[in-house]
């Protein structure tokens, strides 16, 4: 059911009529000081009129002038600070209006409605315990505005006191008979405090009041459920369908129940039945496979049956987006990228794009490595949500990838532009940019980049295998980049990739036996699948002396795919140039 509870509310409160607020100033004019002449009693409600003219008219700076000009002829006019109070709430300044309201208050204390504005602007600013004790002294003269103790009620619900929200919520009902929002926010309350007892004697209640209704078998039906007192909840829903046996919350609660109860089949059963109800929202459908889709355990273990589900939808609502974006996200989570890919591009071609399916699509490219579309859509997307920072990443990424360096630099260096609160998102468009600066030859600004990532993240693996690793290709600071690789293979010791790094820099710095002793461990830790590796294990090999086994591994690079002019010098010469 997961009824909302209309009086348990985020301090929302009720507001009050302009009816209302024209009694308030009728009223507040008998307060005008009796000492005033003939001639300034006149003037003052002349100036009073005016202003209130003024502020309907929404010229608020000149109505609170003429309302500051009634203070100076009649410095105890309640209704003049009241007036003053309110236009400062508009205004947002409100200290100033919490301190007029409280003034008109001491003038005229009995007034509701000033006491009524000054708890509005206690919770305005959060002040609740001032907002309380306002309403509370509201409540001991107005015992009969049910109104009053419904918002403190609700505020104390708000401040986690529940007991004596129940207590109003009881004096409410005894002037008002038993209602269905108040017991449940009974139940609710009663819930918070643990008294299980007395929130099934609320509902209880209700049903006894109320024994045709079916949704309120249907919350009983769900405390039962919750508290694993499933042959009660049952018959409760039995009595329920009995009622109403197309009952649209009632289906979707006894979603829930069978799913507790690890009845599947009986789950399944019933979504189906929900997605040809036409008494349900598409909405509500969809949220069901969202909770699939959020519980790992029932995503592995039903899979199937959600996909069979999930077409099932696709086929009764083919114009409704949602229900692709769903469908998308279980092919995704299903890591059936090629399938989801089709889905998005589908989305995108038929209904209106948003960020959340753009991000899908282009992550998906990215994984894919399909570096020409990821430039392409990148674009588009870059076109469609001109201030999203990771769609600047990806074309920046993409264009890197194609050889267009300068390209990535330029929309790289836009897209910092745009990212806010987002320190990893930060990181990856220094790493890129550093990398397209390298590709340009660029190497000073390469360093740069990769110094700023360094002095944000000093243990990012990533970077300083690429940084050190580059170093040595361009054989400058061989110290600082073997002491930067080191970090990589203490931190990852069986990682090939950072173990032929490191070798390589020993090999650069003339250290041959150690960088055997590296290459060898790259080796043994899946290197040999990588011709760069191996024709580095040739390099290392040849320097020591050992040339033969050199040029054999060299020979086995190049058939492993690896056609660099210089490797095949090396086979050629059987030397080192």
């Amino acid at each position: 059911m997961k009824l909302k509870v209309i009086v348990v509310i985020v301090i929302t409160f009720l507001s009050f009529t302009s009816c209302s607020g024209q009694r308030n100033i009728g009223k507040s004019k008998t307060k005008v000081k009796k000492e005033l002449s003939a001639d300034s009693e006149q003037q003052y409600y002349y100036l009073f009129l005016e202003a209130n003219r003024k502020k309907v008219l929404g010229d608020l700076n000149g109505a609170l002038a003429l309302y500051y000009q009634c203070l100076e002829l009649n410095p105890d006019a309640a209704a003049a600070m009241a007036e003053i109070s309110k236009l400062n709430e508009i205004m947002q300044n409100f200290e100033v209006a919490i301190k007029y309201a409280e003034q008109a208050i001491k003038i005229d204390s009995g007034n509701k409605w000033y006491k009524v504005n000054l708890a509005k602007l206690y919770l305005v600013i959060k002040d609740y315990n001032n907002a309380i004790k306002t309403y509370e002294q509201l409540y001991l003269i107005n015992k009969t505005d049910l109104e009053i103790p419904y918002n403190l009620a609700a505020l104390y619900n708000h401040v986690g006191n529940y007991k004596r929200a129940i207590e109003l919520y009881n004096d409410i009902e005894k002037n008002s008979g038993v209602n269905e929002n108040l017991s449940i926010a009974k139940q609710q309350l009663y819930g918070s405090i643990g008294n299980k007892t007395k929130a099934y004697n609320e509902i209880d209640n209700l049903i006894l009041h109320y024994p045709n209704e079916p949704k309120f078998y249907g919350i009983r039906a769900e405390m039962y459920t919750n508290d694993n007192l499933f042959i009660k909840a049952k018959e409760n829903y039995n009595k329920l369908f009995a009622l109403d046996s197309t009952n649209a919350l009632g289906m979707l609660s006894i979603i829930d129940f069978y799913r507790k109860k690890m009845d599947y089949d009986n789950a399944f059963k019933i979504i189906k039945k929900v997605i040809y109800h036409e008494g349900i929202e598409v909405n509500q459908k969809i949220l069901i496979f969202v909770s699939f889709l959020n519980i790992q355990s029932e995503f592995n273990i039903y899979n199937q049956q959600i996909k069979e589900h999930l077409l099932l939808l696709k086929e009764a609502y083919p114009d409704v987006q949602d229900v692709y974006t769903v469908h998308a996200d279980f092919l995704i989570k299903s890591n059936l990228f090629d399938e989801a890919q089709t889905e998005i591009e589908y989305i995108l071609d038929n209904f209106t794009g948003n960020i959340v399916i753009w991000e899908q699509l282009l992550s998906i490219y990215s994984y894919k490595s399909n570096f020409d579309q990821l430039y392409v859509k990148s674009i588009i997307a870059i076109d469609s949500f001109p201030q999203h920072a990771l769609f600047y990443f990806f074309n920046g990424v993409s264009a890197t990838q194609i050889n267009k360096p300068g390209e990535a630099i330029t929309i790289l260096n836009k897209g910092l532009e745009w990212v806010k609160n987002s320190p990893d998102l930060e990181v990856d468009f220094y790493t890129n940019l550093a990398e397209a600066y390298y590709s340009k030859k660029e190497y000073m600004q390469s360093d740069y980049f990769f110094e700023m990532v360094l002095k944000k993240e000093p243990d990012n693996l990533y970077v300083i295998n690429n940084y050190s690793y580059y170093l040595s290709l361009r054989e400058e600071k061989l110290e600082y980049a073997e002491t930067l690789s080191k970090k990589s293979i203490i931190a990852e010791p069986n990682n090939s990739t950072y173990l032929d790094t490191y070798a390589w820099i020993l090999f650069k710095l003339e250290r041959y036996q150690d960088a055997l002793l590296y290459i060898k461990t790259a080796f043994e830790h899946g290197g040999a699948e990588s011709d760069v590796i191996v024709e580095h294990y040739g390099d290392i090999l040849f320097m020591i002396g050992n040339k033969e086994a050199a040029v054999e591994l060299w020979k086995l690079s190049n058939e492993m795919g690896n056609t660099n002019e210089k490797l095949i010098k090396k086979i050629e010469t059987k030397s080192i140039f």
